[in-house]
């Protein structure tokens, strides 16, 4: 009686198996889906199993001391372009002058985003375009964004505050530079005024 039940119910899975392969292989779009399935799940296994990239291809970066901060003009910023530095990399936006040299496998040479090193990415994300003219040897003013061009370079800037440290600012044409303190000097100031309210 057992071996009568498991006969019946492989009986039943077999004709439920032969059902569908009939319904597949009858149906021009059951066949499509089903080579569609079988070409992807083909490319997932594939792309699991192999790096997209080998390990010599990856620069390790040494990590560089905190940069202390100052106020850069444009000509000196472009020095900053990961080559002429040391492996230092800037980029400005909105005034803001970034260090995104921790990225240099991104805005380092031949990274994704190198147009930015040494430069003011702020129009070229505004625009959100990675094109050479965007970028000029000047002081660009950006007077004649829209307000929709200065919003997203704006949430840009705000991303990259998440990100990389503020360094300094871009000055324009004239304009002299900001004197920060050292970091030394602000801890010691800091210790300072604890003491004195010890006191």
């Amino acid at each position: 009686m057992e071996s009568e039940t498991n006969d019946s119910i492989t009986g039943k899975i077999l004709a439920l198996f032969l059902r569908l392969i009939h319904d597949i292989y009858t149906s021009p779009i059951n066949l499509i889906l089903v080579g569609l399935i079988i070409v992807l799940l083909v490319k997932l296994f594939l792309l699991k199993r192999k790096p997209t990239y080998s390990a010599s291809s990856v620069k390790i970066q040494p990590e560089l001391p905190k940069m202390p901060k100052q106020d850069l003009t444009v000509e000196q910023l472009r020095t900053y372009n990961g080559t002429d530095s040391n492996g230092r990399i800037l980029t400005a936006i909105y005034g803001d002058i970034f260090d995104v040299s921790r990225r240099s496998d991104l805005y380092g040479p031949g990274g994704s985003y190198s147009l930015f090193a040494g430069r003011d990415a702020t129009r070229s994300l505004s625009k959100m375009q990675l094109t050479q003219s965007l970028f000029t040897d000047e002081y660009d003013d950006l007077t004649d964004l829209t307000d929709n061009e200065r919003a997203t370079a704006r949430s840009w800037h705000e991303d990259f505050r998440e990100k990389y440290d503020i360094v300094g600012r871009l000055l324009k044409q004239g304009e002299k530079p900001s004197v920060y303190p050292t970091e030394e000097s602000t801890v010691d100031s800091s210790a300072n005024n604890d003491n004195k309210k010890n006191e």
